[in-house]
């Protein structure tokens, strides 16, 4: 008698957990963000990147070029390129420009232009920022050299 209470007690437990772990899992699920009415979002001066290489202002080839060459303020901060003046490369980097150059030009790497165009012309201004850091940082010269390498189309043989 009191094995078969023992099997009772343990099948009720048992029936009991799963109905729990079944509600639970029943319970979980995603709630949609709501916008609010009238939102904007955020607009900071030299953003989007300009449009140099891709259609894609988030192309990480528009965002290099951006990195590079945007004009910034006394504290550092990117501002809207001026049709005026012709881009001019980044003055005094800081750690966080080397580091996202760094992983802008592996994205690069990964994703390069679409238009054979777009790669000649972004080959060449790598090409060009390779001799703008070889004195302050080989390495990062190299890594330009080598991106700006693998962009450029195949040589033909004669």
């Amino acid at each position: 008698m009191a094995s078969s209470k023992k099997k009772y007690l343990r099948l009720s437990a048992l029936a009991a957990a799963i109905l729990l772990v079944a509600f639970c899992m029943g319970s979980c699920r995603e709630i949609q963000p709501e916008i609010p009415q009238g939102y904007k979002a955020f607009e900071r001066p030299g953003w989007p990147a300009p449009q140099v290489y891709d259609d894609d202002p988030l192309h990480p080839a528009n965002r290099w070029y951006q990195r590079s060459f945007a004009p910034r303020d006394q504290l550092g901060r990117i501002l809207e390129f001026t049709e005026k003046e012709d881009p001019s490369p980044l003055q005094h980097p800081s750690q966080l420009d080397r580091a996202e150059i760094r992983a802008l030009l592996g994205a690069i790497e990964a994703a390069p232009p679409m238009s054979a165009e777009s790669r000649l012309r972004c080959s060449r201004e790598l090409f060009a920022q390779a001799e703008y850091w070889s004195k302050e940082a080989p390495d990062l010269a190299e890594l330009h050299r080598k991106i700006a390498r693998e962009l450029r189309p195949p040589q033909k043989s004669p």
